[in-house]
Order: C-alpha cells, then structure tokens, then sequence
C-alpha cells in the first residue's frame, strides 16, 4: 500500500473536522471520570493528580496545539495528554479505565448539545421580543386577512403577527423538552455492557450536570435519539421561520406595499437596477432545506443499523452541527430583519377596502338582526357578492333597494338599512371580534401581556 493511499484511508476514518468542537467536554468529561477513579479506589492518587493537572492545562492550550495526524477528538486529547505528561505520558492511559469512546462521545454529545439548546432557545426568545416590540409600536394597525392567499377578514397587524410568537414559544416549549433527555449521563456504559470496575457512575453524572443516569448501557451507546429529536424540533423551528419569511416577503412586493426593509437588508439586481431583492428573507427560507435535509440524513443514518455501537454513528455528527450552526445564524439574521421592518399603515389599511372583507360580519349581522339561519345568511350574502361584483360596486356603496331586493325580509327596512350599515364596518368588526384570541385591540393587548409575563418568569 502506498503513502497516497494511506493517508486517503487515515483521512476516510476521521471525524475530527466535525467533532472538534466537542473538546472542551471530553476534556472535562476526562478529568471528572478520573476524579472519580481516584475516589473509587481504582487508580493512584498521585497518578491521577498529575494526569488530571494536565487535562486542566490542556482546557487552556488545546486550541493552540498542534497536531498532525488526528482521527477523532478522543485521540486527539489523549495524544496530546501524553505531550504534556512528557516521561510519564503512559499515565495518559488512566482517563481509559472503565470506559470507552463509545460511551464518551455520547457524554460529550449531550454535553454539547445542552449547552447549544439553551443558547438556541435564548435566541428564540430575542426573536419573540423583537416581535412583541413591533405589534406594540403597531397595535391599532388594520389589515386584510388571508385564507387561501385570498381576502379573507379585517384583522390587527399586531394580532397577527403575534401569530409567529406563539409558534416560536412552542419551538421553545419543544426544545426544553427535548433538553430532558438530552440531560442524561451515559459515561460508565463502556464499550456497551458496562464494566466490573467499582466505579460511580451518578458521581460522574452530577459533577458534569446531569440530571440523570442512563439505565441500559446497551442503549445508552447505541442511541441518538436525543440527536434526531432535536433536529426534528429545530425542523419545525426552521419551518416557522420560513413562512414567517414567506409572509415578509409577499408583503415586501409592490402589490402588497405592506412592509419595507432598510437597504442594508436587501440587494440589489445584477442586471435590473430598480430591483431590491429580499436575499436575507430568501436564504432564510432556503436554509430550512438544510435542517430538513440533516433530519432525513440522521433518520436514514440510524435506520436497520444492529445494536450495539457502530462506526457508522460518527457521521452523526455532520447532520447535528450542520443543523445547530443553520438554526443559530438564521435567528440571529430573522431578529435583525424584524427589528428593522417598517410598517406601511395606509397601504395596511387600503387592504381592507377591497375583496368584500365584510362578507363574514354582514351575514353574522343577518343572523343577529333578523333571525336568519347563518346557512341562509350565507346565501344570501353570496349573491349580494355577485351583484356587487357585476355591477363594479362593493358594499358601502349599495342602497337600501339593492340589498333588501337580494334579502327579500320584511324585517329589514331602511331603519334597520342605516343600522347595517354602521355596524358593519371594519372598525366594528375589529372591535367586536373580543372572544378570547381574537383581533380587538383589548384581546390584543391580553395576549402581549401575557407572552410577557410567561417570558418573564421562564428563567430556564
């Protein structure tokens, strides 16, 4: 075997490049694991002291060493333990007693990823704030609704927007459920089925801060479920995020006109030079096929591999990083985009002079005042619709005639006309839509309120 082909098949079995960053838990995953060594009796106090002195030293230095051949980062620790231990770098070998890499790149794993889930969720709730400082600045804003990308009902642009907070709160929710059993120890399931050594395994679990243990060494190596469980939270996190952008970007449109961005957050044309386009919003939406991606990747990854440990499982690490640095740097830029967005309030309130917004409210009107079934009402609204339609009006423009020749009700009369006419407005809808999550401004204010205090008080 020649020199080229070696070094292709050295490269082939490294991970390093992915699992570099795990260091700094393998690190102290080692130094906690031999502590305990030393208390259990197994290893020489003054072996393991000076072994554990240079595992600290290491914390310092490890990124300003180097070193030439590397498989994974539990060799690279090791080797440069040794370096450092100098003539007694046989003593390195200590760290290895009763456990494997197999178990420890699981601890380091979960290390890793309890630290990356706070931090994700931490964003999370900055995007949420963002969001509630732009419905507030906002509050009495009206727009058109949409169902099926079509007029729908007048609603507060507070309201919703607000919408996107409370999904977000969920991929919080989502996360810190995910955090409860990413938090378990596995160090101690050595190679798979455990070790006859007299080790403490809840020992080492609460010096790194876990809260719990795992029960099944079997599992407890063969598992990534705490990898495929966050990325498919961070999944739905990501898909939040892009209809939130989807949205943004239909509203920036010349045929919406409901939002703007500063310069800094679009650019411009290679060849139209009237065009900004929204690249920002667009790469948003373009990432969550990253995070997707990682999540097939991960599911494919684990599907029919046997039990216990396989080599296979160290590529789970690319689908994981991938996903934690796309989610981190898309909230960071998703905070930017709303801290910035501008509302147009007169082109928000144009909105709702067209496409007949007032359908629902009028045939809801007929219900109330005239004891109409609200399947009739319907009808009867429907045609009114039609006739507007035909004829190039829209509702404010109709007379008593035109509507009470549609309505055929002897109940209705121009009294009651001239009633109508004031009740359903927009203005009135908005007001009286006050059941709880609803549009009024009231309902509204509730609901800022609330996410608020339930911000406030989660600490976690």
């Amino acid at each position: 075997m020649n020199k080229t082909e070696k070094q292709l098949l050295e490269q082939f079995l490294s991970s390093y490049n992915e699992d570099k960053r795990l260091a700094k838990y393998d690190i102290q995953s080692c130094i906690v694991w031999t502590e305990m060594l030393v208390k259990q009796g197994i290893v020489e106090k003054t072996k393991a002291k000076k072994v554990i002195s240079k595992l600290k030293e290491l914390q310092h230095k490890f990124d300003k060493i180097k070193i030439n051949k590397t498989e994974d980062v539990h060799y690279v620790v090791e080797t440069m333990l040794e370096n450092l231990l100098g003539k007694d770098k046989l003593l390195s070998g200590i760290i290895r007693t009763g456990r494997s890499r197999n178990d420890l790149v699981v601890n380091d794993e979960r290390l890793f990823l309890k630290d990356e889930i706070k931090e994700i969720i931490k964003l999370l709730k900055q995007v949420i704030v963002e969001i509630l400082k732009l419905a507030e600045k906002n509050l009495d804003v009206i727009m058109c609704g949409m169902t099926h990308l079509q007029p729908a009902q007048p609603v507060l642009f507070s309201h919703y927007i607000m919408s996107f907070s409370w999904m977000f709160y969920r991929d919080i929710e989502r996360l810190k459920d995910c955090l409860s059993r990413v938090d378990v120890s596995v160090l101690g399931s050595s190679a798979f089925s455990g070790t006859t050594l007299n080790i403490d395994r809840k020992e080492v679990a609460k010096k790194l801060g876990f809260s719990k243990v795992s029960t099944n060494s079997v599992d407890s190596v063969s598992d990534r479920d705490y990898v495929i469980e966050f990325i498919s939270s961070c999944a739905i996190l990501m898909m939040h995020l892009s209809r939130m952008m989807e949205e943004f970007i239909l509203w920036l449109t010349p045929n919406f006109g409901y939002i703007s961005l500063p310069p800094q957050l679009t650019t411009g044309s290679s060849i139209m030079p009237q065009k900004q386009n929204p690249d920002y919003l667009e790469l948003t939406r373009g990432k969550t096929a990253v995070v997707y991606g990682s999540l097939v990747g991960i599911l494919t990854l684990m599907k029919s591999l046997p039990l216990s440990y396989n080599r296979d499982m160290q590529e789970d690490k690319l689908f994981l990083n991938k996903t934690v640095d796309t989610v981190k740097e898309c909230l960071q830029v998703v905070k930017i985009i709303i801290k910035n967005l501008k509302v147009n309030k007169e082109q928000m309130n144009k909105s709702v002079e067209h496409g007949f917004i007032l359908a629902t409210e009028l045939a809801n009107w007929l219900v109330t005042n005239l004891g109409i079934p609200f399947k009739s009402a319907h009808k009867i609204v429907s045609k009114i619709v039609e006739y507007c339609v035909k004829n190039q009006k829209n509702f404010i423009e109709l007379e008593y005639e035109e509507i009470a020749r549609t309505l055929n009700n002897k109940k209705f009369n121009k009294e009651k006309f001239l009633i109508m006419k004031k009740e359903v407005s927009v203005e009135n809808v908005i007001m009286k839509t006050n059941t709880y999550g609803g549009t009024s401004l009231s309902r509204v204010k509730q609901q800022i309120s609330e996410l608020k205090n339930i911000l406030k008080t989660d600490k976690k």
